[in-house]
């Protein structure tokens, strides 16, 4: 009985090793992506950005305009491209370090996030929520960018929530990252915080 008890032990224990060294990596991968990404995006230099899109899926723009939730997909990022309706890009300085946990809210009424930084949500459900919330006559959860998404566990969303002092159109920058073949591809820019119209 003993005997039993510490074979379990010993293989729960080996079992939580390699989840925390999965983790470990996953985590590297990403911040390594997210500072990519993100310094991309700062100097519009797709070049940094487009190696993290999946040739095979794209990115999505999520934008709202008039209160409805909106989706474009291109094939890569293409700062001579407005993204989704808004036709101007915005300034982000990327001064946070990186923390992981959920971000905080944003406050569409005052245009600004309740608490500055760049966090990194793991294992997020924002795809689903929002395909949840596209309307009817749109079925997204049928394109392919949305259905690799649907496994959480493969999902990370990112938020940069800065608030401009030079009255942009957004603040900060937020995307989500996908596991795709063991490797994290940016499947979309999130711009819903603003609405274009």
């Amino acid at each position: 009985m003993k005997k039993n008890f510490i074979y379990t032990v010993l293989l729960l224990l080996c079992s939580f090793s390699f989840f925390n060294a999965q983790n470990a990596d996953d985590k590297k991968q990403i911040i390594a992506a997210v500072t990519d990404i993100l310094k991309g995006f700062q100097t519009h230099n797709r070049d940094l950005m487009n190696p993290y899109v999946n040739e095979t899926y794209g990115v999505g723009i999520l934008f709202k305009s008039s209160g409805d939730l909106g989706f474009v997909l291109n094939e890569d990022v293409d700062f001579s491209m407005p993204l989704g309706y808004i036709q101007k890009a915005w300034n982000i300085r990327n001064q946070f370090p990186v923390q992981f946990g959920t971000a905080p809210a944003y406050d569409a009424e005052n245009k600004k996030w309740k608490k500055e930084g760049l966090f990194i949500e793991l294992n997020s459900n924002i795809v689903n929520e929002y395909a949840d919330a596209f309307l009817e006559q749109y079925p997204v959860k049928d394109q392919d960018i949305f259905k690799i998404n649907v496994n959480s566990e493969n999902v990370v969303l990112v938020t940069l929530a800065e608030n401009s002092k030079e009255n942009a159109p957004v603040n900060g920058f937020r995307f989500i990252m996908t596991k795709i073949d063991a490797k994290w591809f940016l499947t979309f820019i999130d711009v819903t915080e603003y609405d274009a119209e």
